[in-house]
Order: C-alpha cells, then structure tokens, then sequence
C-alpha cells in the first residue's frame, strides 16, 4: 500500500475526513489508555492532518461521540463512509501509525486494525504491509 500523501487527504469531504480520525481513534486507544497526554497529542495529528478542518468543537464532538459508541457499530459505520479502497487504505496507514506512535504496536490495537481490514475487505498482505512496512524492491 502507498500512502498517497497530504494533498489527498485536503481534498476530501468532512464526512470522509470524519471517518480517518474515527479510524485513527479506535486503533490508537484500543488499548484502553486515553489520558491527557495521549489526548494531547492525538488532537495535535488530527488538527495537522485536516490542517485545522477538524479542531475544537469539532474534535471534542467526534471523541464523545466514539467513547459511547460501540466498537462493531463504528467499524460497520466506517465500512459505509470510507467508501474507495483507496481511502480505507490511508484510514489502516494513519491509524496505524498513531498506535505506533509510542513505539509499540499493542495486541489489542493490532486485533482493531485486522478488525478494520477485514471489514474493509483487505487481504492478509495489506494487512502485513500496514503493520511491517512495504517489501524492499
């Protein structure tokens, strides 16, 4: 899988981008810790990812919404919203990436990322790449 880059993820709709952060959120946090700081720092890749299109309010509203909502509804839901596999594709790489952002990839953040791809209808080489990089040419 190719990360497309930042100018992808500008030119897409808010429901879209919405979706990423939902997706970011249930990986990062699926080891149940959710303190200040990784509150923190969480918000800061979002805000930067969306260049400011989700902040504040915004941001605060899709993090209760997730806290109260089951995690099988969610990824039914995102199945629906990231609709190419072009966009489920960057959803596992940004998710994945905010649950490595501590150095460590959790077997319960691993178990929502194989969750996601199976929802997404991703093969087990998709999800091996997400999790140890792209094959050397």
């Amino acid at each position: 899988m190719e990360d497309p880059g930042q100018g992808y993820v500008t030119g897409l709709a808010p429901e879209q981008l919405e979706a990423l952060v939902e997706t970011m959120f249930l990986v990062a946090f699926a080891d149940g810790t959710y303190g200040p700081d990784e509150r923190e720092h969480f918000e800061r890749c979002v805000c930067t990812l969306t260049n400011g299109r989700m902040a504040g309010d915004g941001f605060d509203h899709v993090i209760e919404r997730l806290g109260a909502t089951q995690r099988d509804k969610t990824i039914a839901s995102l199945r629906l919203r990231l609709s190419t596999d072009e966009l489920r594709q960057v959803a596992l790489i940004l998710a994945t990436d905010m649950a490595a952002a501590d150095g460590v990839l959790h077997p319960e953040e691993r178990h929502v990322v194989r969750a996601l791809a199976e929802a997404f209808d991703m093969d087990a080489g998709a999800v091996s790449e997400v999790f140890e990089g792209p094959e050397a040419p």
